[in-house]
């Protein structure tokens, strides 16, 4: 079964915009966020989110029916 991306330049550019922003909140700017619980969780979802988009096939989209790639 081979994957196909659903994930197009405009979702990808924005996972990747909140990702930085998730990913610098919770493991470089750390007074931003002290519980070290709610910046594990923000961590786990920023770079969750930026692996997804820069392979650009979402689990989710996947079984919800959703692309926003442009069709050919």
């Amino acid at each position: 079964m081979k994957l196909e991306r659903n994930i197009g330049r405009l979702d990808q550019a924005l996972r990747i915009g909140i990702s930085a922003v998730l990913i610098y909140i919770s493991l470089i700017d750390t007074s931003i966020i002290e519980d070290p619980m709610s910046s594990g969780i923000l961590a786990f979802v920023g770079i969750g989110n930026l692996l997804v988009a820069l392979v650009r096939i979402c689990p989710l989209y996947t079984v919800a029916g959703i692309n926003t790639c442009r069709l050919s």
